[in-house]
């Protein structure tokens, strides 16, 4: 006889110990400490267990009332938003006309009409005005992007189970960055995020903590990325509310407080994509997104 047979209530005692240490008892509710350094309540007992709110986890930190959520939602908003300029996006990579060049795609004279053709635009990627020239296919320009960043092309234009993935991120946020995923490995927890104009690190980030999930970059095509949102705007499921006027941080955390505590959300995570603030909260019908778009710098 093993010592596992030989105690009858080992694993009821395991089954109690588990639950005893389980986020949701009642002895954690009871014994938890609010995470706010300045909550004058955190150290109190009775408090604790006499009051009715339940408190809101943010980033996986629990917050007692609306006052310590708030002032938690602040302090990482100013760790969140530096500015709009995505530093990690600034790579020391061969410019693309340059690999085109280098690879035979295109000649010199067509480069040079081709940035020509940037300059007295003012804007636009080099790709583009390829295009307009003749110079190049959409598809060298995929495969161009795709050795630029080392990353394979998906084929989108074949493979439908990115329909699996449209509630997984709110459009606004697909549509602004020019990216989609593509493919949910759901066992490995492994999302394939695809796109257009090279890879945003801070956008894969963003996913990564949101999701709770690893991401893998790869390349589509500008028509193929263009039909699949097209394809996902019916299906999106999680309700967004988008904010495009100019905000402050401030104002950002009393109303991102002020909607978590009246849909009843118990966990909220916030993560930043470009000039989107993204917070997502969890309620017991499920999950609710808001965004947040961000203009300027951000000064304590």
């Amino acid at each position: 006889m093993n010592e596992r047979q030989s105690f009858p209530g080992s694993a009821l005692f395991a089954r109690g110990r588990e639950w005893l240490s389980s986020r949701g008892s009642p002895i954690q509710k009871v014994f938890r400490a609010c995470q706010n350094p300045d909550c004058r309540r955190q150290y109190l007992f009775w408090p604790a267990w006499l009051r009715e709110e339940e408190g809101i986890h943010l980033q996986g930190q629990w917050h007692c009332s609306p006052e310590c959520f708030e002032k938690a939602v602040q302090s990482a908003l100013f760790r969140m938003l530096p500015g709009t300029e995505d530093n990690s996006r600034k790579h020391h990579r061969i410019p693309i006309g340059l690999l085109l060049l280098s690879r035979g795609v295109i000649n010199d004279q067509q480069l040079k009409r081709a940035l020509r053709l940037q300059r007295e635009n003012g804007s636009g990627k080099i790709g583009k005005f390829l295009q307009e020239i003749r110079a190049v296919t959409e598809r060298e320009i995929t495969e161009g992007l795709a050795a630029q960043w080392g990353c394979p092309i998906y084929p989108l234009g074949k493979a439908r189970e990115f329909l699996d993935c449209a509630s997984l991120l709110p459009l606004t946020l697909l549509e602004a960055g020019r990216m989609l995923p593509v493919h949910y490995l759901r066992v490995q927890q492994i999302l394939y995020m695809a796109f257009v104009e090279g890879v945003d690190h801070t956008a894969l980030y963003a996913v990564e903590q949101m999701l709770r999930l690893r991401t893998v970059p790869c390349i589509v095509s500008e028509s193929d990325l263009s039909s699949a949102l097209a394809s996902f705007r019916p299906l999106a499921r999680v309700p967004a509310e988008v904010f495009e006027s100019p905000n402050e941080p401030m104002e950002i955390a009393r109303t991102t407080s002020s909607y978590a505590w009246n849909i009843g959300a118990t966990e909220v995570w916030a993560a930043r994509s470009g000039q989107y603030l993204w917070i997502r909260m969890k309620t017991e019908q499920g999950y609710k997104d808001i965004l947040f778009q961000w203009f300027g710098e951000v000064h304590e």
